[in-house]
């Protein structure tokens, strides 16, 4: 006969989820998770849409037998279904007074120490905008997880796109990993730094001329989900071929006060066929009269991408900050509490050649430093530096209802939208998890 409890524990969930229903060695748990925002923004000259957004609603279950752990959640934010994470995981207790954990599903890369915290546990209203631009999120694949009180090692193969939709050609590959040590780990405090990288072989892509031409965007939003846009802050990468991410981490918590940090680093290498591409410009008034010519007015060079944040956190009063071993990242607020924090984040997407001139007008960079007619692209990408700061305070009522607010100010600085420079957001959220 099924029982009902309300204790327990299940991984990814924010809080321990209050219907769980167990029998002998098998427990099925259901939660759910709601989040409301409102956001007033001023700005120099581009308008953003001020007002109030279902952030995020989802539904989320769980299934363990034994050493055999399942979850599911799915989203319905935005007034959009979606899917979230779906896996399955087995776990098994080693020798080293740890545990080994193989997942196998659709899930979080094991990049980033910010993308993977949930966002329901996060200390700020959106995540950092460098680990949204330059980090990766959920994939297809499987991973292998070593961690004990010390060690934390987790490390993958995923596929480049998650259902196999890409317009032309194979799908990629990527393998990624992120690698702790935990020289103090106590009850009441924690201090880990780490690492991690990723190489991505990019699969797919759209014909141009006959030739597969692999594309790559990156991009934030201005660390708000109110108007979520990446307009502002973008860049469209053509002839991709590999990427590269590198970053590292810090982590410090005790029973008041957390501080963490990471800096993220992503290289683009490029690829074509452009003696096929050549060869076809001949049929046209744009002919070029030898292969040396279209390659000097056709430039092609890989691109490199940097940021990184600073967060600080005080608990004024309510519970201790918390850290999971399995996952590597701080805990959310539990119980009544009452927390201040503030954050720093830089993210670069402009990688511009030296003397190059940029026309607003035609939205192009031309390498002889001047506008003119004559038809040479440019390998410049102007995707935009940002400098963003916020501070915030958060107030939980008891583990399932908490109330946020933060005011960010963000500067941008981008030759395609000269006006605008400086950003100022003031948002509130009003959050439920069962």
């Amino acid at each position: 006969m099924m029982a009902l409890c309300l204790a327990g524990n299940a991984q990814d969930f924010d809080n321990d989820p209050t219907v769980q229903l167990q029998k002998n060695d098998a427990k099925f748990t259901v939660g759910a998770r709601m989040m409301g925002d409102v956001a007033y923004y001023h700005s120099d000259f581009t308008p953003l849409k001020s007002g109030a957004s279902l952030t995020d609603a989802r539904i989320r279950t769980s299934f363990s037998y034994r050493d055999w752990y399942f979850y599911a959640d799915f989203g319905f934010g935005g007034g959009k279904f979606s899917q979230k994470n779906i896996f399955a995981q087995w776990n098994k207790e080693n020798w080293a007074n740890g545990w080994n954990v193989v997942k196998a599903g659709y899930y979080n890369d094991p990049g980033s120490m910010a993308r993977n915290t949930s966002l329901g546990s996060y200390h700020f209203i959106s995540r950092p905008g460098s680990t949204m631009a330059l980090g990766v999120g959920r994939e297809l694949g499987v991973t292998y997880k070593f961690y004990n009180n010390m060690w934390f090692a987790n490390q993958g193969i995923s596929t480049d796109h998650t259902y196999n939709n890409q317009i032309a050609g194979f799908d990629g590959v990527a393998v990624s990993g992120r690698w702790l040590v935990r020289p103090l780990n106590t009850e009441d405090q924690t201090f880990h730094i780490g690492v991690n990288a990723r190489f991505a072989h990019r699969g797919g892509g759209e014909v141009t001329n006959n030739v597969i031409n692999k594309k790559l965007t990156i991009g934030q939003a201005l660390e708000t989900y109110v108007d979520g846009t990446e307009d502002l802050v973008t860049a469209e990468l053509p002839w991709v071929n590999n990427v590269v991410n590198v970053g590292a981490e810090l982590l410090y918590r005790n029973p008041k006060f957390f501080a963490r940090g990471e800096f993220l680093y992503k290289h683009v290498t490029k690829k074509r066929d452009s003696y096929s591409l050549f060869e076809d410009a001949q049929n046209n008034i744009d002919c070029w009269g030898t292969y040396e010519a279209w390659l000097a007015a056709n430039p092609l060079r890989n691109n490199n991408f940097y940021g990184g944040y600073v967060e600080l956190g005080y608990m004024i009063f309510g519970s201790p900050y918390t850290y999971s071993n399995a996952d590597g990242v701080l805990g959310g607020l539990k119980g009544k509490s009452l927390e201040i924090v503030a954050r720093y984040n830089y993210t670069g997407l402009n990688d511009i050649v030296d003397g190059e001139y940029y026309s607003v007008g035609r939205d192009q960079y031309y390498p002889t430093g001047y506008m003119q007619d004559y038809p040479y692209a440019s390998s410049s990408v102007g995707g935009g530096n940002v400098n963003a700061v916020t501070v915030g305070v958060n107030f939980s009522f008891n583990k399932y209802i908490q109330v946020m607010a933060d005011y960010t100010y963000t500067h941008l600085d981008r030759d395609k939208l000269p006006y605008d420079r400086d950003f100022h957001a003031v948002q509130g959220r009003v959050q439920f998890t069962f």
